[in-house]
């Protein structure tokens, strides 16, 4: 007998597009020639731009580019923490992290949602280690993080991209942070830098895996910020570490010369 609080559908009906079960594609995160979909090895970085005093009203800033993936850096301060706290000898760092509604495929609304917060949270606690806070007790350093255009990577490229733009204000840090992402697949396929398709596409979802973002300070060769996501055996979650620290340090050296040359542009004008 049919159940009477269900409406009776013929059979052969063809479900609505939001009941109907994901159908697992064959997909693969390199070709046959070990190369990925956008012509890359495993191992090789997109291309780097910087420049950094792209926003004037700041003490210090950086537009960059990895790919596609752009964003910009602001840094406000030092400045006096107004409201009434108990006295510290160190400084605060405070950090907002935002996707402009463009940035992505599906519209990013206008307010902080979870993932924001979280990415937040996690830029300001990396930079905390790297800033000498006791050089300004009882003020703050206000860190902005716009992401224009997310093409994989975004907190990676954040995380180097506040540190320069702490450097660019001129704020004392212990050494320059450098941040790196990497996909592992569960057929042991390893993809450095991954694109958004790499990073959150249908491959990404399908074959589980897991997800690595490192900061790491080249010059006293230590780890800012770790961060892992999803399932992965203790020698291979070693191996990755140990590849995003390798490329780290390989990404530090270009981004130290950018940084640079776009220093000495400045000082020309």
């Amino acid at each position: 007998m049919p159940d009477p609080k269900r409406s009776c559908v013929p059979e052969g009906a063809i479900e609505p597009p939001l009941l109907q079960k994901e159908t697992l594609v064959p997909l693969n995160s390199v070709d046959k020639n070990k190369l990925r979909a956008d012509g890359r090895k495993w191992n090789e970085l997109r291309a780097l731009y910087m420049k950094v005093g792209i926003i004037t009203k700041a003490q210090g800033s950086v537009y960059i580019e990895m790919g596609n993936t752009k964003l910009t850096a602001a840094v406000y301060g030092p400045k006096e923490i107004l409201r009434r706290e108990e006295f510290s000898l160190k400084g605060k760092v405070t950090c907002e992290f935002k996707y402009m509604p463009f940035a992505r495929a599906h519209y990013c609304e206008p307010r902080q949602d979870f993932e924001e917060k979280m990415i937040s949270k996690c830029i300001c606690e990396a930079m905390e280690g790297v800033i000498l806070l006791e050089r300004f007790p009882k003020a703050q350093v206000e860190i902005s993080v716009q992401v224009i255009q997310d093409d994989g990577s975004a907190l990676a490229l954040a995380l180097t991209a506040a540190s320069v733009a702490l450097i660019n204000a001129n704020i004392e840090v212990k050494d320059l942070v450098v941040g790196t992402t990497l996909r592992f697949f569960e057929n042991s396929d390893v993809l450095v830098d991954p694109t958004a398709e790499e990073e959150y596409g249908p491959f990404s979802k399908y074959t589980g895996g897991a997800g690595f973002h490192l900061a790491v300070l080249p010059s006293l060769s230590q780890i800012s910020y770790l961060k892992q996501t999803g399932k992965i055996e203790q020698t291979q979650a070693k191996d990755c570490i140990e590849t995003c620290w390798e490329t780290s340090l390989r990404l530090a050296t270009g981004v130290k010369n950018l940084l640079q040359g776009s220093i000495e542009e400045n000082v020309q004008r």
